[in-house]
């Protein structure tokens, strides 16, 4: 499913879900992963609003990003949106990177990179996507089905900050699916 931003797009609060919804004018309602004590003040009071220019490039600098892994594309499109909410409503979270080995990336990732971590105590790898960089550390969403951490499961779009060096460049390669269905 390929979907496309327009002017017709509106954020609202739905409070029955307690999530930040998008009307995509099409019958279609997008509902983010994230819960209300997620969220800024601003998202929860919220009243109709509409889909910016600024959210549409952030929504194509997501999905654009996302296409390096294999998703099949309604998750993509998912990643991509539930990225632009975390850029936009998610509060200030603290790092925790102690899950994760130090790799000292030179560099900042861009938002909407997809970049790998390793767990400090098994070392598995796992996908992010960036949905907010910091001079220190950035806003990642999960891009795989689940990682166990050691002490909670996180699962798909579910958000952590992590110190940017502990990133690690993503290179693609013939994987197979990380996750094929629609959630």
């Amino acid at each position: 499913m390929k979907i496309r931003p327009d002017d017709q797009w509106r954020w609202y609060f739905d409070l029955e879900h307690s999530r930040v919804m998008l009307d995509l004018a099409n019958g279609m309602v997008f509902r983010s992963r994230f819960p209300a004590k997620m969220l800024t003040d601003y998202a929860i009071t919220m009243t109709e609003m509409s889909f910016s220019v600024d959210d549409a490039a952030l929504y194509y600098a997501f999905e654009e990003q996302a296409r390096r892994i294999n998703i099949a594309a309604a998750l993509r499109a998912e990643l991509a949106l539930n990225g632009v909410v975390a850029f936009r409503f998610i509060k200030p979270q603290m790092p925790k990177s102690w899950y994760f080995s130090n790799f000292s990336l030179v560099e900042k990732p861009e938002h909407g990179g997809i970049v790998q971590v390793r767990l400090q105590d098994s070392g598995t790898e796992a996908l992010f996507m960036v949905a907010e960089v910091g001079d220190n550390a950035s806003l990642c969403l999960l891009a795989q089905q689940k990682l166990e951490l050691n002490d909670r499961v996180m699962n798909f779009c579910d958000p952590i900050k992590v110190m940017n060096d502990r990133f690690m460049p993503y290179t693609e390669s013939n994987q197979a699916p990380l996750y094929d269905r629609a959630i």
